[in-house]
């Protein structure tokens, strides 16, 4: 997020694309970089949204935040937070299963490096990841060195500097303003860098990873080839003189038709049955 973000709504578009499917999607937002001038301010309004959101069974549209898909992937969330508070982090909000099923409370966990797992590995739950960055080109360089380069977003009024850093990006999908939107337009091709994999998902430039090209051919001629055996000089000459031919000396070229008669003579006579 740069400094000159719309606040609100870069919020309001981070929830969204950090919590949808309780974070877990491919294309969810795991990692925020955002600039120390507009961190405090960033953070502290996305908690007072994040606490307000509701993590817990209840009737069609009253849960905010799904529950995790399955024991496993809830243990690795509580794993991945546990780490980071442990190596500093600071729990701003949530950080601890809600203690009803698998629902995790909706985390932000502030002040996160690099080295922690809950950046440098995909979590795929409620948590969002904030790491303090100097400026546009610190967060680029962070992002590009990061395991995972499928897609990034990037918040800032400044459309024009949202493109120029779009191209600076080593990943599959840059989205500004918005985030992974583009997974549900055909058109658009999907697809990331680095340890995201090889391939690519929708578009023409799909088919290269979801096909294999099948080669047929079918001969229709009864008549046996030049170039099969048995070998013998007259082939070894027709060649030589093609060769001849190719380079521009022309001087045998007579020859040829000569040659390639008594060549499927030849052939003609060796596999022909005999019916003695």
């Amino acid at each position: 997020m740069l400094e000159d973000c719309d606040l609100e709504r870069t919020v309001a578009g981070v929830t969204a694309w950090a919590l949808g499917n309780a974070g877990q999607a491919c294309g969810a937002i795991d990692v925020a970089y955002v600039e120390r001038t507009i961190v405090d301010a960033f953070v502290a309004r996305l908690a007072r949204a994040w606490r307000r959101l509701r993590a817990a069974p209840g009737p069609r549209g009253e849960t905010d935040v799904a529950p995790l898909a399955h024991r496993r992937q809830f243990d690795l969330v509580r794993a991945h937070v546990d780490e980071a508070r442990a190596a500093g982090a600071v729990v701003v909000c949530g950080g601890r299963p809600t203690g009803v099923g698998l629902f995790y409370e909706p985390t932000i966990l502030d002040h996160c490096t690099d080295e922690m797992r809950v950046v440098r590995d995909e979590t795929f739950g409620p948590v969002l990841a904030v790491v303090r960055v100097e400026g546009a080109s610190d967060g680029v360089a962070r992002v590009n060195r990061a395991r995972y380069g499928l897609g990034a977003s990037i918040w800032t009024r400044d459309l024009d500097r949202a493109r120029r850093l779009a191209e600076r990006l080593d990943v599959g999908v840059v989205t500004g303003n918005n985030h992974a939107l583009s997974g549900a337009i055909p058109e658009l091709p999907w697809g990331g860098t680095r340890a995201t994999g090889d391939g690519v998902a929708n578009s023409r430039h799909a088919l290269h990873t979801f096909v294999r090209p099948k080669t047929v051919v079918v001969d229709a001629s009864s008549r046996l080839e030049l170039y099969w055996p048995p070998y013998d000089r007259a082939l070894v000459e027709f060649g030589d003189i093609l060769c001849d031919v190719q380079r521009g000396v022309i001087d045998r070229a007579w020859r040829l038709p000569l040659l390639l008669r008594g060549r499927m003579r030849r052939l003609s006579d060796f596999f022909r049955e005999d019916d003695r």
